[in-house]
């Protein structure tokens, strides 16, 4: 299965783009936000997913693995398909697509070609528990940077350990140097 490619690009158009990967050309269907930000490049890595039909072998590219992941789990929603993915990441960016998930906003996903209010909602409900286990594997990475961050300083297990459980559920938020901020504070008192 191809992943990644590195190589040249011969062709670019707004939803596809032809790659030379050492002597082999590649066809890959790309958003717009992928086109645009592969403007002016004379060749790119792109994050690939493949899909084997009994039809067809196709692939689709993007700029970062995290749009790969997205894509692939828009297309685990019953009804939603390759296109209808690439449509939706052509209108959002990545960051933008988690935001409308989780605020649940049907309209703003309503206004990609395409989908209904039935097929919103059935985005909204699938992939709300995946932006969930996102945002708590952001906040994990927080903690155990700035964990690492108050090793670095000399403090002990067991203080690092009381002053971040001390921490609200607001704090855990934070970026790292916030969370060390506020975890040195509680140290103090």
């Amino acid at each position: 299965m191809i992943i990644r490619l590195k190589g040249i690009i011969e062709k670019l158009l707004p939803t596809s783009v032809e790659l030379e990967v050492h002597g082999v050309t590649y066809y890959i269907e790309i958003s717009l936000l992928t086109s645009s930000a592969l403007q002016n490049k004379a060749e790119t890595t792109l994050e690939i997913c493949q899909i084997i039909r009994e039809d067809a072998n196709l692939l689709y590219g993007f700029i970062t693995k995290q749009e790969r992941e997205i894509f692939l789990q828009i297309l685990k929603v019953n009804g939603v398909g390759a296109k209808m993915a690439l449509s939706i990441l052509s209108h959002y960016s990545v960051e933008q697509f988690l935001a409308i998930v989780q605020t649940s906003n049907l309209s703003a996903l309503k206004n990609v070609k395409g989908i209904g209010a039935k097929i919103a909602s059935k985005i909204m409900l699938e992939l709300a528990g995946y932006t969930q286990s996102i945002q708590s594997q952001d906040n994990n990475d927080n903690m155990k940077f700035a964990y690492e961050a108050l090793m670095a300083l000399g403090f002990k297990d067991s203080e690092i350990h009381l002053a971040l459980q001390s921490l609200d559920s607001h704090s855990l938020t934070l970026p790292p140097n916030e969370m060390v901020k506020l975890a040195l504070k509680n140290m103090k008192k």
